[in-house]
This record gives C-alpha cells, sequence and structure tokens, in this order.
C-alpha cells in the first residue's frame, strides 16, 4: 500500500536535506509562540477495506471478497490551537478527500468487481507532540479521533442480483495517527506527514443480497501522505 507514495516521499527527503543545508539561519522565530494559527492541507491517499466474512458463508456462491486499492486526493483546512512549548491541539476540518476501493468476489465461475467511491468530508482533533527544533525542523508526532460523512454513499442506489451495489454507512467514526517534520521557511511553515486513518465498529450496509450478507463487516483504512502549509 505504501507503494504509490514511494516517489513523493523521496522527493521530499531530498527536499528537507536541501532545505537544512541552505536555510543556516534560523526563520519564524517566533511562530511557535503564537496562540493560535491557520493553514491548508494537500494529500493523497490509498484507501482499503478490512472485510471480515461470515463463519459460516457458502463457499460453493462465493469463494471469497478481496478489497482492491486506488490512490485518491484531499483538501483541508488547519487550525492549530499552542498548548505549551512542546504541546498542540489541531483541528482538521473541514478536509475533502476523494476515496476509491473495489470489492472483488471471486465465484467458481470467475469473479465480479464492485466499485465502492466515497467523498469524504472529515473533521479531526488531534493532539500534537514536537521535538526540540533543530535550526529550521522539528520531527513531531500527531493522534486523534476522526469523525467522517460520505456524500457519495449509495445506501438509497437501487440494487439486486444482477445491479450488485456494496454501500457504507454515510457517517462514521474512527481514530488517526502519524508523524511528520516541521520544516520553517522565510516566509511560512511547510510539513510532510503520513498518517493511519481506522474506522470504529462496521461500516456497511447491509442490504439482504448475497454481496452483504456472506460478510460479518467492513472496516475502512486509509493511508494518506499529506503536505501542510502553514
Amino acid at each position: 500500500m505504501f507503494a504509490i507514495y514511494s516517489r513523493q516521499i523521496s522527493l521530499v527527503f531530498l527536499f528537507v536535506l536541501g532545505a537544512i543545508g541552505v536555510h543556516a539561519q534560523r526563520n519564524l522565530e517566533q511562530f511557535d509562540l503564537k496562540p493560535i494559527h491557520f493553514g491548508f492541507t494537500l494529500s493523497t491517499n490509498s484507501g482499503r477495506l478490512l472485510i471480515d466474512m461470515k463463519p459460516d458463508f457458502q463457499n460453493d456462491t462465493i469463494r471469497n471478497v478481496t478489497s482492491k486499492n486506488f490512490p485518491g486526493i484531499g483538501l483541508g483546512a488547519i487550525t492549530n490551537v499552542r498548548l505549551g512549548e512542546y504541546w498542540d491541539i489541531r483541528l482538521m476540518a473541514p478536509v475533502i478527500s476523494f476515496v476509491q476501493r473495489n470489492l472483488v468476489y471471486d465465484f467458481p465461475s470467475g469473479s465480479k468487481e464492485v466499485k465502492v467511491e466515497s467523498a469524504y468530508c472529515d473533521g479531526s482533533l488531534l493532539i500534537k507532540y514536537k521535538s526540540d527544533r533543530r535550526k529550521n525542523t522539528r520531527l513531531y508526532v500527531i493522534g486523534g479521533g476522526r469523525v467522517s460523512y460520505d456524500f457519495a454513499s449509495t445506501v438509497k442506489k437501487n440494487r439486486g442480483l444482477q445491479n450488485p451495489v456494496v454501500s457504507l454507512v454515510p457517517l462514521t467514526y474512527g481514530w488517526e495517527a502519524g508523524f511528520g517534520l516541521d520544516m520553517y521557511f522565510e516566509y511560512f511553515k511547510f510539513s510532510p506527514e503520513i498518517k493511519i486513518c481506522n474506522t470504529f465498529g462496521n461500516a456497511m450496509y447491509r442490504d439482504g443480497y448475497i454481496f452483504t450478507n456472506v460478510i460479518e463487516n467492513i472496516s475502512p483504512q486509509l493511508i494518506q501522505f499529506s503536505l501542510h502549509f502553514e
């Protein structure tokens, strides 16, 4: 799943090395002393669906169900509140993310792919812990809770045996955790970040057809690579 990020991470890493070497003087000395500041984030993501099959599902009808992953994108706002020298509270809201994860059903006669697309409006309340600042860089870890509403949910879409639709419920809750690097430039702070986002409980809408009846629960998971500008 991390393959789609390898090139971006390598480019950011080279950019970081260049920034550390070029900027000998300390930039934005008073930036982290602000009680509150704002910014925006650009992100790419890879989503997948963690699937738990029912223990008694019909092997002679559906042999297995797997998740197929696709890259997605996101854009959002940042509000950061300073708690102390090393601690911040961070509100990421609203964040709009477009995610696609298909389900592949294996039948004795072949396979069938069901598209599951989402357009999430997310709100996350996070705690950020920062290391000591080294010239114009400092590492951090971040984690907290998340609420998501899927505007592309297909729970009301017509479905049937010949028209399979697998839907996720619109409103879900979860947690997220990650790490990143704050880089201080002359006029702004730039922060590449990697984060894992998991959903609590079962997010699948059960419609009575075999495509959902063979599944016990579905839990969406997201790996997100973000570029923050503050």
